[in-house]
């Protein structure tokens, strides 16, 4: 059908090239419904169980403690005075049975130092009695903490012991007849061995 009004058209605005045409209201979009509201199905068994969170407050704890001191025993002290002197366990005759027996026992050896002291030098002597005088020390030592942790009824340990005290007797007695002398007359006088 053709209109019978033929009037023109009069723009009511004018829009410049390039520009978006303006859209016509649009209501706003509606609102996302709310959550439905959750139940709680109970813990899960990948969850810690609801309660308060931290370590547990300290309860407090009474202590009594009993000390009991005992005296004896093989892990008490002794006391200091219980036990005799290390002079008063010299044996003296027995010390001095070896030193006669060593006192025989002395004359080869102190020929050797002898001739050590005339042929080579006092210092070689002195060295030359010293070194064996500190095995036999040793030995002696060695040989009388045996004996006296051996069973009593045996005698090879006391008989070891006895023989290394006389042969340090020996050795002590040959050193003490051949140098110690000679050397305070070398110091005193100045006199040197050809």
């Amino acid at each position: 059908m053709v209109s019978s009004d033929r009037r023109p058209i009069t723009p009511t605005r004018i829009i410049p090239a390039g520009e978006a045409l303006p859209a016509p209201a649009a209501p706003p979009p509606p609102r996302p419904p709310a959550p439905p509201a959750r139940t709680d199905p109970g813990p899960d068994w990948w969850r810690p169980p609801p309660g308060p969170s931290g370590p547990p407050p300290p309860v407090p704890v009474d202590i009594h403690v009993t000390v009991t001191i005992d005296a004896g025993g093989p892990l008490a002290v002794p006391d200091p005075e219980s036990g005799t002197r290390w002079w008063g366990r010299i044996r003296w005759g027995y010390n001095a049975v070896c030193a006669f027996v060593g006192l025989g026992l002395s004359g080869p050896w102190a020929w050797v130092l002898q001739a050590l002291r005339d042929e080579q030098s006092l210092a070689g002597a002195w060295v030359m009695a010293l070194i064996p005088l500190a095995v036999l020390f040793l030995l002696d030592n060695a040989r009388r903490v045996e004996a006296r942790c051996a069973h009593p009824d045996l005698l090879a340990p006391k008989v070891r012991a006895a023989l290394a005290r006389t042969l340090l007797w020996a050795a002590v007695l040959a050193t003490f007849l051949t140098l110690p002398i000679t050397t305070l007359v070398y110091l005193m006088t100045g006199v040197q061995p050809s």
